[in-house]
């Protein structure tokens, strides 16, 4: 596969994965498209940067890999013992790359049989840099029909974006002083939290009220949960939960499975993907147990950060049921994660990755390809810089 860049001059790219052709090593890849081991280092430099040419390059195979694009300078890493870059701390104004304009895809490009297998999409879970937006073709993984893809920023949708969330009183402070990049809240948070700011940008105790209304609902009523079907069955799993004695409780009568506890969830907990406050039914790794309560958790992290808890009394983890087919009551309550709301908005088709659990649904920038022959990365408005 070949990538194309079109995107302001003096832009540099930085591509590295682990190579499935010389045993998973931590690699990146040159401007000829050429796989090299990462070296170690002490220190932060920009050895795996590259100047980004006009010409097509070819985009070698790279497993669980980044790549990032950046205009003006190239992006500075450490290299841990391992091999493995480091990537950028969007927070921590001593990073480095801090006053540089960037932001980066996720990869996986891997053999299967003989053919390539490329999964991409643009990160917005931490914060959104960049207006970038990209186009591929190939053929669909399970049906192997021709399918192309455009994903990423609308024409103008990053200002329109910047501009949203400036105006909005509580999440304006997320746009970091003197430069167009807007942290994600969960981001914000945990920055203050680990002292990588001095100051909080953003309330900790921003869903709190949101959440306690939640818990307040389902003390009278139910959730259901539907789970996907377990191993060798089409039977899809029902769930039933409500909240006693401050705890929100799940039981199946479906399997032999133990119920799963929730404590009520903080505002970093929901934006942040965090498990926390699982109290028990969390399950051992690899378990059907653990299977489930991961299914419920991200299901919940979503409609939470969609604001439709209050609204539904119904979630499943399948992308074609009731509540992912109802996307115009996404983010109705002002209480909502706005910052996930206004990338959707000014992106093309709506389609996002903006937090963790943001694949529930199919409304991700996610795509994969089987064999696809060129990858195009594009600035999506000239003005934004």
């Amino acid at each position: 596969m070949l990538v194309q860049f079109k995107l302001p001059e003096n832009s540099w790219f930085t591509y590295y994965g682990l190579d499935p052709f010389n045993g998973n090593k931590p690699s990146h890849c040159d401007a000829s498209g050429t796989v090299y081991p990462n070296i170690p280092s002490e220190n932060s430099n920009d050895s795996i940067s590259f100047l980004v040419s006009s010409d097509p390059m070819p985009f070698p195979m790279l497993n669980a890999g980044r790549l990032y694009i950046s205009i003006g300078r190239p992006l500075s890493f450490t290299v841990d013992l391992i091999g493995n870059p480091i990537p950028p701390r969007p927070a921590d104004s001593t990073d480095p790359n801090y006053d540089i304009l960037w932001d980066f895809f996720e990869v996986t490009y891997i053999p299967i049989d003989d053919d390539g297998l490329l999964n991409f999409n643009l990160s917005n879970v931490q914060s959104a840099g960049l207006p970038l937006s990209f186009y591929s073709s190939g053929l669909e993984p399970s049906t192997r029909q021709p399918v192309d893809y455009s994903r990423g920023w609308a024409i103008g949708g990053y200002s329109k974006f910047l501009t949203s969330i400036h105006d909005n009183i509580y999440f304006g402070d997320l746009i970091l002083p003197g430069s167009s990049r807007v942290l994600a809240p969960g981001t914000a948070i945990t920055a203050f939290t680990q002292k990588v700011i001095p100051t909080p940008l953003f309330s900790s105790n921003y869903l709190d009220n949101y959440i306690a209304q939640v818990w307040d609902k389902f003390k009278d009523v139910d959730l259901t949960f539907i789970g996907d079907p377990p191993p060798n069955s089409n039977n899809f799993v029902n769930w039933i939960g409500c909240v006693h004695d401050g705890h929100f409780t799940f039981v199946t009568n479906d399997l032999d499975l133990e119920p799963i506890v929730l404590s009520q969830p903080t505002t970093a907990d929901l934006f942040e993907n965090n498990f926390l406050f699982c109290i028990s039914g969390k399950g051992e790794p690899g378990s059907l147990q653990e299977n489930y309560a991961n299914q419920l958790f991200g299901t919940l992290c979503a409609a939470f950060n969609r604001s439709v808890m209050l609204t539904t009394t119904t979630l499943a983890n399948s992308p074609d049921c009731e509540w992912c087919k109802s996307k115009d009551a996404f983010y109705k309550d002002e209480t909502t994660n706005h910052y996930s709301k206004e990338i959707h908005a000014n992106c093309l088709d709506g389609l996002a990755y903006a937090f963790q659990s943001d694949d529930h649904c199919g409304v991700s920038s996610y795509i994969s390809l089987i064999n696809p022959e060129l990858l195009t990365i594009f600035w999506s408005d000239v003005n934004d810089l």
